[in-house]
């Protein structure tokens, strides 16, 4: 998370002891400081969450000596409660009929404690709760915990490291608030799964940022009845929908990497950003435009995102090319021919704010574009792959400091008679 949006995360800019509540503080133009107290550690959630707490700099007076001994310090707790009413329908607007049949989910968005441990150690715990089978359709989350290493001496200058569970740095996704907003990203389609186990390395060489990490990967299929796909009913990795769980060794654990900058452009802040990702993983199912967690294919994939903020529009845009190797390991079917195919995706993300509490998002994503109509280059593309559109809005109401209500309006497919329609009013109230 860049909580003062100047360019730098907020771990970056605690690591050079800068403020990332103020855009004029940067690791730029913050000296290092040598003798610094415990609170200096504090750590403030990263770019894996959805809300900063801002009180966390109100921590430096408070005498944590007596925790534990002294061990450690800066304790601080919260979270956030994420309700929503999931509306499906066919065609445009789900009808009446559809209401009854909706999913409420009570989602217990990052339950955060956090604290340091000496002088180089700081620890951040999440748990993602749900109480729906289908809470996977939230965040594709199921809990972070992770130590984070700051100021060891065999890291490069401004690096952190990071190990356990948490959410891999790909694309837009590092600058959306995607976990806590029904207007998803790319990411799901892309990658195939958000969160894993991992170590990852963080840090800044002048201006630009960089994430290098190694996840575990997935590590087991899930088998489905006849039908069941086809019928629209969500399969997701994590086990809603039925089905049976199959343990697997993934030979391949993903590699991700991802760097990023802010450039001043005609007097604008351009941030701009270029991601990699390498290793097998759950392919996309056009047929419900979400995983297939039945089988596990190989993964290449190049992207380029932007955001940016022109009169008083905030704008965002990403960019992805790859391909797509079919294992003959994990298949259930022979396949004939060539079994690699390249894909490509588009994203496109407009947020206006109407007052100062209330703003209208808009989103438009299209993977496998006619090459025809885009004018996108080909390359090895079959013909039978089949291109997912999602045109979606939202208006979100934020009515005191820490909660917002929003609603939102989703289309899927909408240039094809099999177009389905979604309706998400959502309430989220941070504690």
């Amino acid at each position: 998370m860049d909580s003062d949006r100047d360019g730098f995360s907020n771990i970056a800019e605690l690591i050079a002891r800068a403020y990332p509540g103020d855009a004029a503080s940067t690791p730029e133009n913050t000296e290092v400081v040598e003798d610094t107290s415990d609170s200096d550690e504090t750590l403030s959630p990263d770019e894996d969450s959805v809300f900063s707490f801002d009180g966390i700099g109100e921590t430096e007076a408070a005498d944590s000596s007596e925790f534990l001994g002294g061990a450690f310090g800066n304790l601080i707790f919260g979270g956030a409660l994420d309700i929503r009413r999931i509306t499906r329908g066919t065609d445009l607007v789900p009808d009446g009929s559809n209401w009854h049949t909706g999913t409420t989910l009570i989602h217990v968005a990052e339950l955060v404690a956090t604290t340091s441990v000496g002088e180089h150690i700081s620890l951040l715990g999440e748990q993602l709760l749900t109480t729906s089978p289908l809470g996977t359709q939230v965040a594709d989350d199921h809990g972070f915990v992770y130590a984070i290493l700051t100021g060891v001496p065999v890291l490069p200058k401004g690096a952190s490291l990071k190990m356990g569970r948490f959410r891999h740095a790909f694309g837009i996704d590092t600058k959306s608030d995607a976990a806590a907003n029904p207007l998803y990203n790319l990411v799901r389609k892309n990658i195939g799964f958000i969160s894993d186990r991992g170590i990852q390395l963080n840090g800044y060489v002048g201006p630009v940022a960089y994430v290098l990490s190694l996840a575990d990967g997935p590590d087991s299929l899930r088998t489905v009845g006849d039908g069941t796909v086809e019928s629209g009913i969500r399969i997701g990795p994590h086990g809603s929908g039925g089905g049976v769980l199959k343990p697997i060794h993934n030979n391949s654990p993903p590699l991700f990497l991802h760097v990023n900058g802010t450039l001043a452009l005609l007097g604008k802040r351009i941030w701009l950003g270029g991601s990699y990702f390498d290793g097998n993983s759950y392919p996309f199912n056009p047929n419900n435009g979400d995983v297939n967690p039945s089988t596990l294919i190989y993964k290449r994939r190049v992207g380029l995102a932007t955001n940016f903020k022109i009169w008083r529009f905030n704008l965002a845009a990403e960019w992805v090319r790859g391909a797509d190797t079919q294992l003959l390991k994990y298949v259930q079917t022979s396949i004939e021919g060539d079994r690699t195919a390249t894909v490509e995706g588009y994203y496109l993300h407009a947020e206006v704010p109407l007052t100062e509490t209330v703003d209208v998002r808009l989103k438009y994503d299209i993977w496998n574009p006619d090459t025809e109509r885009y004018n996108t280059f080909n390359f090895n593309r079959t013909r039978e792959a089949q291109p997912w559109t999602t045109l979606g809005a939202a208006l979100t109401w934020h009515f005191t400091e820490g909660a917002l209500a929003r609603l939102v309006y989703q289309v899927n497919n909408i240039e094809k008679p099999t177009r389905s329609a979604m309706i998400v009013p959502q309430l989220l109230v941070e504690f």
